[in-house]
C-alpha cells in the first residue's frame, strides 16, 4: 500500500510539473508553442516520466532487476529534465514578456523602431532561447556525471598544532555511499582498489553506507579488505536510522569493524594518543539540530585529554561550530553531497548556505573540518561535484585564524586515472 501511495504521489507531482511547463510554453512563449518539434516533446515528457515510475515500481515489486534498474535510471533522468524545462521556460517567458511590454510602450509613445531597438530584441531573444538549451544540457550532464566512477582525490588537510608523528598521516575518508539503487558493490570494490593504492593508515566511514541492508555485510567486508595499520571505524548517518538502526547495529556487531555512536576509541600513533569519536545523528531534516549536535559532540569528545589529538566523525557538518568551540583538532563530515552542484571544488550553494559547510575544507580557531562530496547518492544528479573517496594527508597549518571561518579550496595533489570532473 505504501508503494502504491508513493507512485500516486510521484505521478501527481510529475503531471503538475508537466502542466506548468506546458502552460509556460503556451502562454509565455507562444512562438515556440507553434513548433511541433518543441511542443510535442514537452507534452510527452510527463507521460514518459510517469511510465518510467510505473516500470520502476513494477520492477521493484516483482523482483525484476532489469525493470527495476531501467526505471531507476530513466525516471529520475526525465524528472530532472522536467524541472529544468519548467524553470527555463518561466525565465525565458518572463524575458520575452518584458521585451513585448517594452515594444508596446514604444509603439504607444510613437517611437520609431531604431536599429538599437532591433538589436536589443535580437539579444533578448537569443538569451531566452539559450536558457532552455543550457538547462537541458546541464540536466543531462548532471545525470550522466552521477553514473561516473568514484574518484580518489588526495587533499592536504592543514591542522593547527599537528604533532610531528602525524605529519603526512593518511586517512581514507569514505562517506555517503548510499549503496543500493545507483551505487553497487562492484562500484565500491572498484573504489576500494583505487584507495588501496595510496596505502591509507586509517580509514573512517562517516555514515549513510547502504540503503539496502541486505548488502551491508558484504560492503563492510569489502571496506575491511583495506586493512590499514590503525584500523577502520564508522559513524552513523541519518540513513542508518531510516533503514533501521536496530538491524544496522546487529550487522556491525557481527562485522569486521565497529561503528561509534556517542563513543570513542584511543589510538596510539607514533606515541601520540589519537582520541577518535563518533557523534550520533539527529535523524531529521529541515530543523535546527544545533542543540542535538552540541549534546552528542560533548558526550562523545568530553573525555578527551588536552594533550590528545582529537578527531571527530560527525555525519552532519553543522557540528563544526560546536567542535570549534571545544577545540577539536579535526572533524570529518558528509551528508550534503556538496549540494550535488558545484564548481571549482566548492558547492554552488555555498554563498547561500555558508553555515552548512557543504563541501571541502574549512578552518575555524584551532579546528579543521573536511566535508566529503560523498561516494554515492540517493538521487542520480551530480553537476560539478563528482563522487569521491578522498585521501586526506595531514599537515601542519601555517597560521591561526581566531574566530574567522576560512573555506580552503579543495586542491588535489593528484587524482586516480579514471577520476572525471
Amino acid at each position: 500500500m505504501r508503494l502504491v501511495n508513493l507512485i500516486i504521489a510521484a505521478c501527481i507531482l510529475i503531471f503538475i510539473l508537466g502542466g506548468i511547463s506546458i502552460l509556460a510554453l503556451r502562454i509565455l512563449l507562444p512562438d515556440w508553442w507553434k513548433r511541433k518539434t518543441i511542443r510535442l516533446p514537452v507534452m510527452l515528457l510527463p507521460l514518459l516520466t510517469a511510465l518510467s515510475v510505473a516500470i520502476w515500481a513494477y520492477g521493484f515489486g516483482s523482483g525484476s532487476n532489469i525493470l527495476n534498474r531501467t526505471g531507476a535510471i530513466s525516471a529520475p533522468a526525465f524528472f530532472v529534465v522536467e524541472v529544468a524545462l519548467v524553470v527555463s521556460f518561466i525565465l525565458a517567458g518572463m524575458i520575452n514578456t518584458i521585451n513585448r511590454i517594452g515594444d508596446s510602450i514604444n509603439r504607444l509613445r510613437r517611437k520609431s523602431d531604431s536599429g538599437f531597438s532591433r538589436g536589443r530584441r535580437r539579444v533578448i531573444k537569443t538569451v531566452a532561447a539559450i536558457m532552455p538549451a543550457a538547462a537541458l544540457g546541464s540536466s543531462i550532464t548532471g545525470v550522466a556525471e552521477s553514473y561516473g566512477s568514484i574518484g580518489v582525490p588526495v587533499r592536504r588537510i592543514p591542522v593547527a598544532g599537528l604533532p610531528p608523528g602525524l605529519q603526512g598521516f593518511k586517512i581514507a575518508h569514505l562517506s555517503d555511499m548510499h549503496l543500493g539503487y545507483y551505487v553497487h558493490l562492484d562500484d565500491l570494490e572498484d573504489a576500494i582498489e583505487r584507495v588501496r593504492a595510496y596505502e591509507p593508515e586509517l580509514v573512517l566511514v562517516t555514515g549513510d553506507i547502504s540503503d539496502d541492508l541486505k548488502i551491508l555485510p558484504n560492503a563492510l567486508r569489502i571496506i575491511d579488505s583495506l586493512s590499514p595499520p590503525y584500523g577502520i571505524y564508522a559513524s552513523v548517518g541519518n540513513h542508518e536510522y531510516y533503514r533501521g538502526i536496530t538491524e544496522v547495529l546487529k550487522i556491525f556487531r557481527g562485522g569486521p569493524f565497529p561503528i561509534l555512536i556517542n563513543s570513542h576509541v584511543n589510538i596510539n600513533v607514533e606515541n601520540k594518543n589519537v582520541f577518535l569519536g563518533g557523534a550520533d545523528d539527529p535523524r531529521v531534516l529541515r530543523k535546527d539540530n544545533s542543540a542535538f549536535l552540541r549534546r552528542t559532540i560533548e558526550r562523545t569528545m568530553g573525555a578527551a585529554s588536552p594533550d590528545s589529538f582529537r578527531l571527530l566523525m560527525c555525519h552532519r557538518p553543522e557540528g563544526f561550530d560546536h567542535s570549534a568551540e571545544m577545540g577539536i583538532d579535526l572533524v570529518l563530515s558528509g551528508h550534503t553531497h556538496g549540494g550535488q552542484m558545484g564548481f571549482g571544488g566548492r558547492s554552488l550553494f555555498e554563498p547561500v548556505f555558508p553555515e552548512k559547510y557543504l563541501w571541502g575544507i574549512y578552518r575555524r580557531r584551532q579546528t579543521t573540518m573536511h566535508t566529503s562530496g560523498g561516494m554515492g547518492h540517493w538521487f542520480p544528479f551530480r553537476l560539478g561535484v563528482p563522487a569521491e573517496a578522498p585521501i586526506l594527508v595531514l599537515e601542519e597549518a601555517q597560521q591561526h585564524l581566531g574566530h574567522k571561518i576560512e573555506p580552503i579550496p579543495a586542491v588535489s595533489l593528484k587524482f586516480s586515472a579514471d577520476f572525471s570532473c
